[in-house]
């Protein structure tokens, strides 16, 4: 592929960081043989097709070098709900153990990530798919993977939160999580960010789910508003495994979630919702790859955008069935609402099938509030603006309603209620 002009200039200013970094010569060589062969490629760009609603170019005028050490004030984890079990706290990518809580459950390990180990392979500019380009910026800027491993048939009692800080300047996390067989663990994940000042993040998570094993995964994005996040995580289910995930993104400048679920033995299920809020200037972004392996494999998707102002959103999901995988059920929900004329969001819901005796379906909307439903209401007596307030929140409810009843589903709504208009007359019907 060809040098992109417009991506070295940033790419390449984070020569002089590499030498602080952790790990010996070999890790030095390795690191800068990865960023040369980076920024041959330059990062994606939308004439990229994966990336083709995710336009990076102010990342141009960013520092991506990671952040230095700073204090953290102790009011930034202060918005959060009290973590009901252990939560794991990571500022700027690296583990902090003065502000996490709590010893971890039993049948539950944490090993922090250890540089010293060999580096990969040297990358060839040619082998840097896009789609591997962020994660290729995340191994040589990053501090390696800190692993989470839960024993076979660990059951945590409580729900187990990791929480993702950036302070500003750039910060490369990277989580594995390791399920073992019938093993269960409940995750709540937050990303917050500074609400003044430049922030990037370029995070990543592997979880592999043995036979028989259950992750229920929520993320809830509160990065602040000159931030930009780019997520990629990827889960592996084996037989039996069933993964759940829900994310609810806030905040941000730009961000984006690449969420990758690969069916691998029979009886996997995987679960995904989203609600996505591009309000002001903001960009929201989701794709999703679904990859059925095997047979009687089921996922499930429900996505929403809301988008006001001039923010832009997109959903680009896709379900792929193999050959042989047999008695695959899968469904594709992208619905979403447009609150102002200059607003926009693009969905692009995929099916590749290429086995028989499978159920697929998608469905795909975007639009402004149900013409007919708002006559409705009218005609019961309610005024316009308690009309459209009602059914804005009804939209948004649809995914609210997946974090259940606690702490979490009312700090989430509270912020989401306070973006939406009428908020005052939303929250007189819901309270």
């Amino acid at each position: 592929m060809s040098a992109r002009p417009d991506a070295p200039s940033a790419l390449a200013r984070l020569e002089a960081s590499l030498p602080g970094l952790p790990g010996g010569a070999d890790w030095l060589a390795w690191r800068r043989a990865a960023l040369a062969a980076l920024a041959s490629v330059g990062l994606p760009t939308p004439r990229d097709d994966a990336w083709k609603y995710t336009n990076l170019r102010l990342l141009e005028r960013r520092d991506l070098a990671p952040a230095t050490a700073q204090l953290l004030p102790t009011s930034a984890l202060e918005a959060l709900p009290t973590p009901t079990g252990p939560r794991l706290v990571f500022v700027d990518g690296r583990f902090h153990a003065g502000l996490s809580a709590s010893a971890l459950p039993e049948g539950v390990t944490l090993a922090l990530a250890a540089p010293a180990i060999p580096p990969p392979a040297t990358t060839a500019a040619a082998g840097i798919a896009v789609e591997d380009r962020i994660r290729t910026l995340n191994a040589l800027l990053g501090r390696g993977a800190d692993h989470l491993v839960i024993a076979r048939g660990g059951t945590p009692g409580h729900t187990l939160e990791i929480v993702h800080v950036a302070t500003g300047g750039g910060a490369y996390p990277h989580v594995a999580l390791d399920l073992g067989n019938g093993a269960s663990l409940d995750l709540l994940e937050y990303q917050i960010g500074p609400q003044q000042g430049d922030a990037f993040v370029a995070k990543v998570t592997d979880a592999t789910l043995a036979a028989g094993a259950r992750l229920a995964h929520t993320t809830i994005q509160l990065t602040g508003d000159r931030t930009v996040l780019l997520d990629d995580l990827r889960i592996t289910l084996s037989a039996d495994a069933h993964y759940q995930h829900r994310l609810v993104a806030l905040g941000g400048q730009v961000t984006r979630f690449d969420l990758t679920v690969t069916l691998l033995a029979p009886g996997a299920e995987a679960h995904l919702a989203g609600l996505l809020f591009a309000d002001g200037s903001r960009e929201q972004h989701v794709r999703t790859l679904v990859d059925h392996r095997a047979p009687h494999g089921t996922s499930d998707q429900l996505y929403r955008g809301v988008a006001g102002g001039r923010g832009r959103g997109s959903y680009d999901g896709k379900v792929v069935v193999r050959e042989g995988a047999a008695k695959t059920s899968s469904r594709q929900s992208s619905r979403n609402l447009l609150l102002g004329a200059d607003a926009a969001i693009d969905t692009r819901p995929q099916l590749e099938i290429n086995a028989d005796d499978v159920k697929c379906a998608h469905g795909a909307t975007t639009g402004t509030l149900d013409e007919h439903m708002l006559f409705y209401l009218l005609t019961r007596g309610l005024d316009r603006e308690t009309a459209r307030a009602l059914l804005t929140y009804a939209f948004v409810e649809d995914v609210l309603k997946l974090l259940g009843d606690g702490p979490v589903r009312q700090a989430v709504e509270s912020r989401a209620l306070a973006r939406l208009p009428a908020a005052a007359t939303i929250r007189e019907f819901v309270a």
